[in-house]
């Protein structure tokens, strides 16, 4: 399919092979020279051409000789145009050969037949209508040396004949010459043409390829990288050098997946962990580029964390739609039904039994109105990242958490000095959700819950805050279904705010995880309770990966 930019594009004229050829013909004109010089003085070029004036033959060879010397440099430099010289070579060559055919005895002698290969080359490089006009000057030429001959009677016979013959041959020889030269220049401009559209389209491609997202590796039945885009060879921490060397030597995990799916296995690769600590996890997927068993392999490389905000988006746009639908559906019948709740509860004459199920209706009321709150915010989740410290920040919002609640005295710890990246008010979001939940479900009778607050540098590319309390812990089987949205333990309990505190981290680059507990102190006994991690990547190290 022809693209407009090449439809745009000026047609290519190939004119390279057409000063060869004029080079050619100076060479092939030297060369007969030589052999006519070389027969006439040897004597015997009576054997082949009638030679009735051998001065005037060999003093029209030398000069002869002299001008194709000359001749040369034009053509050596290009300059006058191709058309010009290819005139300026058939003048020379048509004028010399007529006057050797004069000294020779006319076109009876033979020597006319060398008339031909001028003809034959101008034809070549000239236009139709030009080659036509070579043709029928080269015809009069020789008409005019027979006549020239004639007359006076020089000639014993003359050939008219013949020469009319030689002029037919002229004007076959130009046509045909002319047609195969056009032929030929049009499928040369054809194919220079579609190679600069498969040169550009491979740019194209080239430069397409670089641009994606998505990471484009193809390697050989021998786990060699043939080819690699910009993308993969950051996802695999090399650069362009990596084309040749084995792929072991990049990502051995990544060769296992390739060996699998080679194995015919029909299960989704699942994520592929970094080699270096702090990179994004890999999501594979494989394409045979061919039929044969030695096919090369496409592997295409999605970010896992890439993929995980696509995904994020998605369900954002699902929920937004959902929470429209529950703020007109639910909110407007809830508001009716705890005003109801709150008129009656205002009434004295209510019985107790009455006024002990009026608080049933209120509070789970309430508790409704929670959770289409928690929809509401988990809807308009895009956050707005800014760059903090987080040691200050963390000591700030502490204070008004313990403003809140001055039973409760979280113990700070700062092992790092660690910059974020975060929605701020996301973050408060979630910092007071896992802390409500220590004090909440850390407790063990009436011994107060401790709970610690950390922040660490886990590795150069970003840290982490943790919050963990020194309670039971949470027993594998809830840990399973966590996260999990409407997943609680607890009546009171709405069973979105884990699930919203993940998906405020997800969109703001970071992840919120269930750990093993650490020891508080290195003489502990042993380590209890529950740590919750929220990892962040370093903005610098964001910004790079954008």
């Amino acid at each position: 399919m022809t693209s407009r930019a090449a439809e745009r594009k000026p047609p290519v004229i190939a004119v390279t092979d057409d000063w060869r050829l004029l080079q050619a013909q100076n060479v092939y004109r030297l060369l007969l020279l030589a052999l006519l010089i070389s027969l006439q003085q040897a004597g015997t070029l009576d054997l082949l051409f009638e030679d009735n004036r051998p001065r005037l033959f060999y003093g029209v060879c030398i000069v002869y000789a002299l001008a194709a010397l000359g001749i040369l440099i034009p053509a050596l430099y290009r300059r006058p145009a191709l058309s010009a010289q290819a005139l300026a070579n058939f003048a020379l060559d048509t004028g010399a050969i007529v006057l050797l055919v004069y000294a020779s005895g006319g076109v009876a002698g033979g020597l006319g037949i060398l008339a031909i290969p001028p003809v034959i080359a101008a034809s070549l490089l000239l236009s139709t209508r030009l080659a036509m006009a070579v043709a029928a000057m080269a015809t009069l030429a020789m008409f005019g040396e027979e006549v020239l001959g004639h007359y006076p009677n020089l000639y014993s016979t003359s050939n008219f004949t013949g020469t009319g013959v030689l002029g037919i041959t002229f004007f076959i020889t130009a046509g045909v010459a002319n047609a195969v030269a056009r032929r030929a220049r049009a499928s040369e401009a054809l194919a220079l043409r579609v190679g600069s559209e498969f040169e550009d389209l491979a740019r194209l491609n080239e430069t397409v390829i670089d641009t994606m997202q998505t990471g484009v590796l193809v390697v050989d039945a021998g786990d060699t990288v043939r080819a690699l885009n910009h993308a993969a060879a950051r996802m695999l921490h090399s650069g362009p050098e990596a084309v040749g060397s084995p792929l072991l030597r990049h990502s051995p995990a990544l060769v296992e997946a390739v060996a699998r799916w080679r194995a015919g296995s029909a299960a989704p690769e699942a994520a592929i962990s970094p080699e270096r600590e702090g990179a994004s996890e890999l999501l594979p997927r494989f394409r045979r580029l061919g039929s044969g068993p030695d096919s090369p392999t496409l592997v295409l490389l999605e970010d896992a964390q890439r993929v995980r905000e696509q995904a994020q988006q998605i369900k954002l746009a699902a929920l937004g739609r959902m929470s429209a639908s529950i703020a007109h559906e639910i909110r407007n019948p809830l508001a009716a039904i705890t005003h109801a709740g709150q008129l009656l509860a205002e009434s004295s004459a209510l019985p107790a039994a009455d006024r002990r199920l009026l608080d049933i209706i209120q509070r789970h009321g309430q508790r409704i109105d929670r959770i289409v709150k928690d929809v509401l915010n988990l809807s308009r989740g895009a956050a707005d990242p800014q760059v903090f410290a987080l040691g200050p920040w963390l000591r700030q919002m502490l204070g008004q958490y313990q403003e809140a609640h001055p039973e409760r005295q979280p113990r700070l710890e700062l092992r790092d000095n660690l910059l974020v990246r975060f929605d701020a008010h996301h973050l408060q979001q979630v910092l007071f959700n896992l802390l409500d939940n220590a004090w909440l479900h850390g407790r063990q009778g009436e011994r107060p819950v401790q709970v610690r607050v950390r922040v660490s540098a886990l590795y150069p590319r970003g840290g982490a805050l943790d919050v963990q309390d020194d309670g039971p812990g949470i027993a594998p089987e809830t840990a399973q279904h966590l996260f999990e949205p409407f997943f609680t333990t607890t009546t009171q309990g709405t069973g979105l705010g884990l699930y919203l505190a993940r998906e405020l981290c997800a969109y703001n680059q970071a992840r919120l995880s269930l750990l093993a507990p650490e020891a508080p102190a290195a003489d502990a006994p042993r380590a209890s309770g529950a740590l919750f991690r929220i990892a962040f990547v370093a903005p610098e190290s964001e910004e790079a990966s954008r």
